[in-house]
């Protein structure tokens, strides 16, 4: 007789606890709803699979005469630019003809995620899709988003932004640029002792924000209407954080998962605030280590900024010959030798961007892949066929092929707001439109992906 034991499936974050250590288990059979019995564990069932988004800005634009092909459809005639992803055809679409309103020249950066923000004098600056994603997913992960990019901090207040995110009260949120250090943060077991310590911060920081907001609240009685508004905008602010606050204290005692450290050898080659950046060994091990976040669940909203609008922060290849920077290669004026190095330079771009989508795709999830669970997409704010402009946008969506996105190689979009491939990320990942979405100005889905 053939006797199954029905039961309850293992907690997903289920913990091994020994003698002076706890480890996170990997993901089992027997922690899916499909589970029911001993012997016969099911697999993850889909609505178990987590659903992921990464945002990721190429500043400055691509050299589009090579990039964006000269036909449609699936069977698209590949660009030099577009070659290195020959062998991922079918996971990913381009979409051509993107425009943005508020953006050209080098300060795209801080439109490409909010739709409408500006740096003109007095502009209402607004949250970025990411963050609103984070709102909506975020507690279900130690992380609810990642903020990284090519230069750490912000940079707000100077000539170009180090971030693409930008909380609900429109306050920049700062970029992590060192792989070894973000692995940290997100791996290495906390000890006793900094678990106490970061406890005390926590009631520090909590009496903080309360004195400042009764101050606040007393401040407020002898002010105008119009300065009360903008007290109220500061008191936001300290709410962002104080929800930031508390879901970092509702992870604080779970153990992180337990992984394999990466071989990041010299750590001098891999900060690029410093001298003597090693741009493709910093490239791919920052891609190593967004795909361990991913695979562990540890967060699933990531913006990176890659390369910067201006200065670009990653060397544009001088170590493979490239005589110009990439600013001096978008003005180009119709040099034969910039345009030469422009796509040069470009090609060699895409070769670690295939080499993200291929890691992706190397690790197996469910029924599927990483990659087909998550969401990817690859831009920037600026058109480049000489100069910057808003319009005819590089822009590929990636992935997300288990998420109902059924690509179709490149399609044309002309005239249409690259905030509808935003909309189009949030009907994947199944997260309502917020109000006010992009200010207004993202209109519709890009349905042929749906």
């Amino acid at each position: 007789m053939n006797i199954k034991l029905h039961r309850q499936p293992i907690p997903r974050r289920t913990f091994l606890k020994g003698t002076g250590i706890t480890l996170a288990l990997p993901w089992l059979d027997a922690m899916s709803v499909r589970a029911d019995s001993v012997t016969s564990a099911g697999s993850i069932a889909a609505a178990e699979t987590p659903r992921r988004t990464l945002f990721g800005f190429f500043g400055l634009g691509i050299n589009g005469r090579d990039f964006t092909p000269i036909d449609a459809g699936p069977n698209y005639t590949a660009t030099p630019i577009l070659k290195p992803l020959e062998e991922l055809r079918s996971d990913f679409t381009v979409v051509s003809g993107l425009k943005l309103t508020h953006s050209g020249g080098h300060v795209g950066d801080r439109t490409y995620l909010t739709g409408t923000n500006t740096r003109s004098a007095g502009a209402k600056l607004r949250v970025s899709c990411d963050q609103e994603l984070a709102q909506a997913i975020g507690r279900q992960t130690r992380f609810p988003s990642l903020t990284l990019g090519i230069k750490r901090g912000t940079g707000f207040g100077g000539n170009q932004d180090q971030t693409l995110s930008w909380s609900p009260s429109g306050t920049p949120l700062p970029s992590e640029n060192r792989p070894h250090v973000l692995f940290d943060q997100l791996f290495r077991p906390d000890t006793a002792e900094t678990l106490n310590q970061r406890e005390a911060e926590f009631i520090q920081r909590t009496s903080v924000l309360d004195s400042l907001r009764e101050e606040a609240r007393q401040l407020a009685k002898s002010l105008g209407r119009e300065d009360q508004r903008k007290l109220d905008e500061y008191l936001t602010g300290i709410r962002d954080l104080e929800r930031r606050m508390q879901v970092e204290k509702e992870w604080l005692r779970k153990p992180k998962p337990d992984v394999e450290r990466l071989s990041f050898g010299k750590e001098q080659g891999l900060d690029p605030n410093k001298a003597g950046l090693e741009y493709r060994r910093y490239q791919r091990l920052m891609f190593d280590v967004i795909t361990l976040a991913f695979q562990t669940d540890s967060t699933r909203v990531i913006s990176y900024l890659a390369r910067m609008d201006g200065q670009d922060g990653t060397g544009a290849w001088r170590d493979l010959g490239n005589p110009y920077n990439y600013h001096e290669m978008t003005h180009h004026g119709e040099d034969p030798d910039k345009l030469k190095w422009f796509t040069k330079a470009d090609i060699w771009y895409m070769e670690e961007w295939a080499y993200f989508l291929r890691k992706l795709k190397s690790v197996k999830e469910g029924d599927g892949t990483l990659l087909d669970h998550t969401l990817v997409a690859y831009g920037s704010s600026g058109g480049s066929i000489n100069a910057h402009h808003n319009h005819h946008l590089p822009t590929m969506l990636a992935g997300g092929s288990r998420l109902g996105i059924r690509h179709q190689g490149h399609i044309v979009k002309e005239d249409v707001r690259l905030g509808n491939v935003w909309r189009t990320v949030f009907k994947g990942m199944r997260v309502p439109i917020p109000e006010d979405f992009q200010g207004g100005e993202a209109d519709a889905e890009i349905k042929e992906l749906l």
